[in-house]
């Protein structure tokens, strides 16, 4: 027996319903297992509970009072949620929809304040600001005379530019329709 079994079967327990091998199941089930004889326990205790209430009474007139009553709200319109539903913006009360108002109206505002004014919207304008620009002074000229001959020839130095080798594949790589 497992924990949902046992569980199932507990109200047919206490209700004395199982037959003989079902009931010493059960009762093995919570010998060996703690928590299934205090959830066993609890629930007995709780039956005993309920049992031991004293039960009210109530007059002879009030099930039919209470049929009258139900029967009479039943009959009246419910004048207080239609005449709350009259007021309402957009599903929002009056005092709810103008919070929401100003705060679309401070969001769009803070948007537009945000934004970059100009032709640049994507694009950032401090490179292009001759003021934000930092002018470095230039440095006295040397002694020693460069061409530009040199710049190129120490750009395209050899360790630092490999040319590109033609890979030949022949016939390791075959497409779909090449069968």
């Amino acid at each position: 027996m497992n924990r949902y079994e046992f569980e199932d079967k507990i109200s047919d327990y206490l209700d004395n319903q199982l037959n003989v091998s079902e009931r010493k199941a059960f009762e093995t089930y919570v010998q060996e297992n703690e928590e299934a004889g205090e959830l066993l326990s609890s629930i007995k205790n709780t039956v005993d509970l309920i049992k031991s209430q004293k039960s009210i009474k109530t007059s002879e007139n009030f099930m039919p009072n209470l049929v009258d009553r139900v029967k009479m709200y039943k009959k009246t319109p419910v004048k207080s949620i239609s005449s709350h539903q009259k007021n309402m913006i957009f599903g929002l009360s009056p005092m709810n929809s103008a919070l929401m108002g100003a705060f679309i109206f401070s969001f769009v505002l803070l948007l537009l304040n945000i934004a970059p004014s100009g032709n640049s919207f994507f694009q950032s304008n401090i490179a292009s600001n001759k003021k934000n620009m930092i002018e470095k002074p230039l440095s006295k000229p040397s002694s020693i005379p460069i061409d530009e001959v040199d710049f190129v020839s120490a750009d395209s130095s050899k360790d630092t530019i490999k040319p590109k080798e033609k890979i030949k594949l022949g016939n390791k790589i075959k497409l779909v329709k090449n069968k």
